[in-house]
């Protein structure tokens, strides 16, 4: 029997209704996070079994009625997906049996990757001006300073601007008017080509695809933005000249299904470009999730692909994101910028009716058109943390209200101020820098926000006495302003919200990290054409413009192998951030992978390596003595020095996890620990011929002193130094594990497995797991079902939730267990780490995942959790958690 391969626990196709389980401790229901097409499946086949026609006709014998989403490309990912029109569990069951399907998945709904931190565009109420109006509010047009991090501003003065390389993005699409992206799109424009895979569909409709990749989300347009902007006096792009390629796979909704997003990276493949990159995700960190799978298909098959690592940095270690966890694709991590650009609309406002002084302010909602009235604040003092929290007393009818930001939300500060008769809020800053407040109150006329020294300064103002007005324009006008000021605390480092690996099976992403907080770049034209935006989403679009410039210098010959361990071989470490200071040591490679990437280097490096970095696994499966190549790329007998680099340890779990109630790894900045691993480096130094290579041989002895019940990640770089006046260097990084993963925990231990809520009394029973000679009794029919409780404090291959009859038959044997069968959904399989805060609450409501209904009777639920690098056939290689004994009233 083939398993039914799930992706998503707790949903799907129920049999009947079950009730919402109150969750202990204020836990948020984790299947409520994960959004699936009701209905949609994926199917991979076996692969002498590839017929999409055999497929739907086994449905159609089997009495499954079914209608066909997407083929895919049998040569890439052999599969289909389809639409179940009565899905039930027994028809999932059934499918999983076909002698062609290798397995079945549901379409998951992948949101799109939004910034890490809200984005600054100006939200413009008379478009008709919006291009005839900027100007910088400090007159500055300085180089890009993400390409003074990188090299790219010395490239493209060599005339590298990406010519003749074509690049596929798969994003929101793009606003193609934009002077900035060419004016157009199709043959003969930068936007070459463009393809809608989903139309004017939203999240749950059906894909209705055309050929105009319109963006009505800005995403895509940002990224394009990154790559190739040009002729523009604030943006330009990494590789300005290269031909762009947009493949549209969200309508003006969120999300975008699983098969469209597999469907796309095919397409752009098969149109031949060059590279592909997306900075779309969802945490999965399992390389055999579909759209993972298909993507490293793609890569094998010769076209390189660039994903964003994720923007969940927050949630600590393992948190790897799929696509990017897929084979040899390039996942790419977030460092911020040196500087942080500013876009902002620019109004006036006066003082005792003096002459109008210029200020800078974000909407955040509403209208401000032509609005002229003065400022009231409830407070003068600059560091108040709740103003406006708890409502005001005053009557602020006729002003605009100027509250501080900090303590509650944006929408609750103006709530405070629309009670209290303003119609428009203006919120000043806490922190230094831009931020569009997300005001979602539609109550209120226009809510906007200004900077923390603007502000401070109109407080200033009124607590001397004076009358400041502000005047806002009927026409305003865009004020970008760039480089902007430089960012002094985090300013080229990596990013907070960057997703930390490593993967579950301990492969090292991200492989490379690229310019990704505070990003300036195009955006759509009715919110201005431009936006600063933050996160790994533009980090990888910054990468793939990398690499066009990289293939223009060296051909589009190279392996998407070869690629990565040049990116790699070539970056810059950088040292740890915690947000608040940069530590004396190196990030960890399960942060910022290789480091950050240093184009100019890439294509000048006179050295390279064979690859991208070294996976030295956990404490059982330990790689004692990997090797690479040294390769001289030179036209001289060249000599080596090599040393070793630590990087700072990272210990997955706090040292209080197993008395908290909170299981999961620890939280951003992660524990930190300077106790290095000792390596062993032979040779240590070599003499290479030109076009020659050597091996080198390292061993690797991870500190002792580590707390191995934490799950400490240990990881540095092998620096290969030329020993000649050229000073080059290359490195490659390595990452491992220093215990045994196949002893973490998988399940949270502190949540009591079993929950009795909903028990409609009890039931005399004298044998083992009685409670003081009674059972609990549930009654399905009247919406009373016993749940187990569950998370995942790492991520499983595998959980099973079975029946087992206590006084009668269990005819099914499964993994070594009798049973009486399976709860619907399950075995669910390849799943990510649950997050603090959350649970699976898994009713049993008396059906099984073959549809059929139990009897009356005593029955125990048993939680099986596949433990890492487990033999999924082998019961000793699963957590099992037992319920006590229950009676089901079939009745």
């Amino acid at each position: 029997m083939r398993l039914s391969t799930q992706v998503v626990v707790g949903v799907g196709c129920a049999v009947s209704a079950v009730s919402a389980v109150t969750l202990p401790r204020g836990l948020k229901d984790a299947s409520q996070e994960t959004k699936i097409l009701p209905g949609a499946y994926i199917v991979n086949f076996e692969p002498l079994h590839v017929s999409t026609d055999s497929f739907f006709q086994n449905l159609s014998a089997n009495g499954i009625s079914a209608t066909s989403r997407q083929t895919f490309d049998p040569s890439i990912y052999a599969g289909t997906s389809f639409h179940l029109h009565n899905a039930s569990d027994s028809d999932i069951d059934i499918i999983s049996n076909f002698t062609q399907v290798k397995s079945i998945t549901p379409v998951r709904l992948h949101k799109r990757a939004a910034p890490a931190k809200r984005d600054q565009t100006v939200r413009l109420w008379d478009k008709a001006n919006t291009f005839l109006k900027k100007r910088s509010l400090t007159e500055s047009n300085d180089t890009m300073t993400t390409h003074k991090m990188t090299g790219v501003d010395k490239l493209q003065k060599e005339g590298f601007d990406g010519t003749g390389i074509t690049i596929g993005i798969i994003d929101t699409g793009v606003d193609y008017t934009l002077p900035a992206l060419g004016g157009g799109y199709g043959p003969g424009y930068k936007i070459a080509y463009g393809y809608d895979l989903v139309g004017n569909y939203d999240d749950l409709g059906n894909p209705v695809p055309d050929d105009d990749p319109m963006d009505c989300l800005g995403h895509g347009t940002h990224v394009a933005g990154i790559i190739g902007a040009s002729n523009d006096p604030y943006v330009l792009g990494v590789a300005p000249n290269a031909t762009l390629h947009m493949y549209k796979v969200f309508g003006c909704a969120d999300y975008a299904p699983t098969d469209i997003l597999i469907q796309a990276f095919i397409m752009a493949h098969n149109n031949g470009v060059d590279l592909i990159t997306s900075s779309i995700g969802s945490a999965d960190g399992w390389p055999e999730e579909p759209w993972s799978a298909a993507t490293a298909a793609i890569v094998a098959a010769g076209t390189p692909c660039m994903l964003a690592a994720g923007n969940d940095g927050q949630y600590g270690m393992f948190y790897a994101s799929s696509a990017s966890s897929g084979t040899d694709v390039t996942s790419v991590g977030s460092v911020d910028n040196t500087n942080s650009p500013t876009v902002q609309t620019v109004s006036d406002y006066t003082v005792d009716s003096g002459s109008p002084v210029s200020f800078g302010y974000s909407l955040g909602t509403g209208n401000f058109s032509n609005v002229n009235l003065p400022i009231w604040a409830d407070t003068f003092d600059t560091t108040v943390v709740d103003d406006g929290c708890s409502g005001f007393t005053a009557n602020v009818t006729g002003k605009i209200a100027l509250v501080r930001r900090g303590t509650c939300t944006f929408d609750e500060k103006v709530a405070s101020a629309y009670a209290a008769g303003a119609n428009y809020v203006v919120i000043y800053d806490n922190v230094d820098g831009v931020l569009t407040p997300s005001v979602t109150n539609t109550d209120i006329s226009g809510a906007a926000m200004v900077t923390k020294v603007v502000g401070e300064q109109w407080i200033k103002l009124l607590a001397a006495g004076s009358v400041v007005e502000i005047h806002f324009s009927t026409n305003p006008i865009l004020a970008v302003d760039t480089p902007g000021p430089v960012n002094t605390l985090t300013g080229g480092t990596m990013s907070s919200y960057s997703s930390f690996g490593l993967t579950y099976e301990n492969t090292i992403k991200p492989v490379v990290s690229a310019p990704g907080g505070a990003i300036l770049s195009t955006y759509l034209a009715n919110e201005g054409g431009y936006a600063v935006e933050s996160g790994t989403s533009m980090a990888t679009p910054y990468v793939a413009g990398v690499v066009a410039l990289f293939m223009q210098a060296k051909g589009t010959g190279m392996s998407p192998q070869e690629i990565n361990n040049a990116l790699a071989a070539t970056a810059k470490p950088l040292d740890f951030n915690n947000g608040a200071s940069t530590a004396p040591y190196l990030a960890s490679v399960a942060q910022q992978g290789a480091g950050l990437v240093d184009a100019y280097h890439l294509i000048h490096a006179g050295i390279s390596l064979t690859k991208s970095n070294i996976p030295l696994n956990d404490t059982a499966n330990f790689i004692h003595h990997p090797e690479f190549y040294i390769v001289n790329n030179g036209d001289t007998t060249m000599s080596y020095d090599l040393s070793h680099e630590p990087a700072g340890t990272i210990y997955t779990f706090d040292s209080n996890y197993t008395i908290d109630y909170d299981y999961s790894p620890a939280l951003f900045p992660p524990p930190m620990d300077q106790l290095y691993s000792e390596v062993t480096i032979s040779p240590s130094t070599l003499s290479i011929a030109p076009g020659a290579k050597k091996r080198v041989t390292i061993t690797v002895t991870p500190n002792p002193a580590l707390n191995s019940t934490l799950v400490p990640v240990y990881s540095g770089y092998i620096k290969v130094a030329a020993a000649s006046s050229s000073g080059e260097s290359v490195r490659i990084p390595y990452a491992g594990v220093a215990t045994k993963m196949n002893d973490i925990l998988i399940a949270d231990p502190t949540l009591n497995i079993f929950d009795n809520e909903y028990s409609v009394g009890t039931k005399a029973y004298s044998g083992p797991g009685s409670s003081n000679g009674t059972i609990d009794v549930f009654q399905p029919s009247s919406d009373n079902y016993p749940y187990v409780i569950w998370n995942n404090n790492f991520g499983t291959k595998s959980a099973r939730m079975d029946i087992v009859a206590v006084n009668g038959s269990n005819p099914v044997y499964t993994v070594g267990l009798a049973t009486v069968g399976s709860l619907p959904n399950y075995p669910s399989t390849y799943i990510s780490r649950g997050l603090p805060g959350y649970a699976y609450p898994t009713p049993f409501d008396g059906y099984l995942s073959d549809g059929t209904m139990v009897p009356s009777g005593i029955y125990k639920m048993v939680l099986r959790i596949a433990k890492t690098f487990g033999d999924l056939s082998k019961s000793r290689d699963y957590e099992i958690y037992t319920s006590p004994p229950f009676y089901m009233d079939m009745s």
